[in-house]
Parts: structure tokens; sequence; C-alpha cells
């Protein structure tokens, strides 16, 4: 395989990075009167994880300086910085709660609530959708979504909900459908990152570099040598090399896999042509 082809790859190889058709579009993480900092810590991390960097925390149980703490910034970990930078909002008189919800969130151009009901279709307030099945649309202009989270207790009330656009749900076990806040959130994070990024397999300076379209024919050219040398006979001859193709096609091959695998092919071909020559001796 060409070397300085592979050097090159290595040198501009990007393991992930946003698609071009979602760089308008801002997400903001909205924990709507969460109970625990705890919780809000570990979704900061999450977020880090999965390169969401807006938090808004509308409401909190907890008050503004356990949320910020520096024991909640050990539960955000590296994400730490999202926690401090987080934009947090207090209402004094909880009777304001949906109206002050509802003013916030006229802010964006779309609204997606979670929840771990909806599971009938008889409950309309609550038909959701899987987070695989979310489409995220493109847009020229800027485009800013919130994806709403409820209370580690109840989730999402009724009310709150009907602010939302698309209310998602993730699929889980009939048994015990009640997810962990931060999990439910790192599970959707997930969905959304792989949704909007080019994610690729191979990480750090030594990433994993697939095998390309040339690199594969150079082992289909020795399987043909060999095939031929071998002497297989000649209605089997298509069948066999195309057995071979379907095979390694089919298979997700690194530039490594395939150059040990065409380096044996090429071996043999070497052998069966020492064999050759020393048969005409």
């Amino acid at each position: 395989m060409n070397k300085k082809k592979t050097h090159r790859e290595i040198n501009n190889f990007q393991e992930t990075y946003l698609d071009e058709k979602y760089r308008n579009i801002t997400f903001e993480i909205v924990l709507v009167s969460p109970e625990t900092a705890g919780n809000i810590g570990s979704i900061a991390r999450v977020m880090k994880n999965f390169n969401f960097r807006n938090l808004i925390i509308f409401n909190p149980m907890e008050e503004s300086s356990k949320i910020l703490s520096h024991e909640t910034q050990g539960f955000a970990m590296h994400g730490g910085d999202i926690l401090l930078n987080s934009e947090i909002i207090t209402i004094d008189n909880q009777k304001n709660h949906i109206p002050e919800l509802k003013k916030y969130l006229k802010k964006f151009d779309l609204i997606i609530a979670t929840t771990a009901k909806g599971k009938r279709y008889t409950n309309i307030k609550r038909l959701a959708i899987f987070p695989k099945d979310l489409s995220i649309p493109y847009s020229k202009k800027p485009l800013n979504i919130a994806i709403l989270f409820g209370k580690e207790s109840r989730g999402l009330t009724n009310e709150e909900i009907k602010l939302a656009d698309i209310i998602l749900r993730i699929p889980t076990g009939f048994e015990y459908s009640a997810l962990n806040l931060s999990h439910a959130c790192a599970i959707i994070l997930y969905e959304l990152f792989m949704k909007i990024n080019v994610v690729k397999i191979g990480r750090g300076e030594k990433p994993v570099l697939l095998a390309d379209k040339e690199d594969r024919n150079l082992l289909y050219s020795f399987i043909k040598d060999l095939i031929e040398k071998l002497k297989i006979r000649s209605y089997k001859e298509e069948n066999v090399y195309l057995a071979f193709q379907n095979i390694f096609e089919r298979a997700l091959m690194s530039k490594k896999e395939l150059s040990l695998i065409t380096g044996l092919f090429s071996k043999l071909n070497s052998i069966l042509k020492d064999i050759r020559l020393y048969e005409k001796q």
C-alpha cells in the first residue's frame, strides 16, 4: 500500500467533527426544577462528553450555592466549566413557574421535551417518539433548540410538556421504565451527538484508518493471481474470486488488517512462483 498516502491520511484524520449541515444549530439543555445538585453536576459531565455546552437550570430545588459548590463540581469532573457557566433561573413565587417557563422558552425556535411516560397512544398529551426517530432539521439561519428535562421524582408535568413541539421517550424494559435523570440525559445527548456529527473509527495519534477501494483492489489482484496459479477449475474460478470479494466487502477492514492479509496472499504467490521455477529445472 502507498505509505505516503497513509501518512497523509493520518495527519489529516479527524475522529469526530460537526456535520456541515448542522453548523447553524445551537442546543441548550434546560433542566426544569431539578431536585439534586449531584445530578446537575453529572449532566454537566455528559454534556462535556458529547460537545454540548449550554446548560440552563430553571427554578431548581437546590440553592445556587449548592449547585455551584466544589462538591457538585466533583460530579461534573471536566464539565466543571459548563456547570460554572450555566444559567440559573430562580423563581420566588412558585405560582409563576409555568408562566415564567413559557416566557423563557419563547427564545427558542424548537422545544424538545423528554418523558418516561407516553407509551399509550391514547395519551395524546404525552405522545412521544424515540430519540433514534428524531430528525434534526437543516437550517441556513441560526436555529436555537431547547432540550427539556424534568424533576428526578416525576419528570416534566403535562403543563410543562404542553410547551414543547416534540416529545422524546427512551425505550426501556416494561418492569421498570424510570431512568435516573443524568442517565436519561446521557442517552439522549449521545443520540443527538451521533445525528449531528461525522464519527469515524479510531482516535488519537494512531487512528484506525479504514481500507479504501484502492487498497482492496490490490488484495483482489493477489487473490486472482493465486487462483490462477492453483489451477482451480475454470467454472469455479469466478465464484471463488467473488466469494473472497463478497466477504472482504462486507467486512469493516482497517488499512493495517488489509495490509497483513495482502502480505499473506503476496507471500503465497511468491512461494507458488518459486515452486513452479523449481519444477521446471
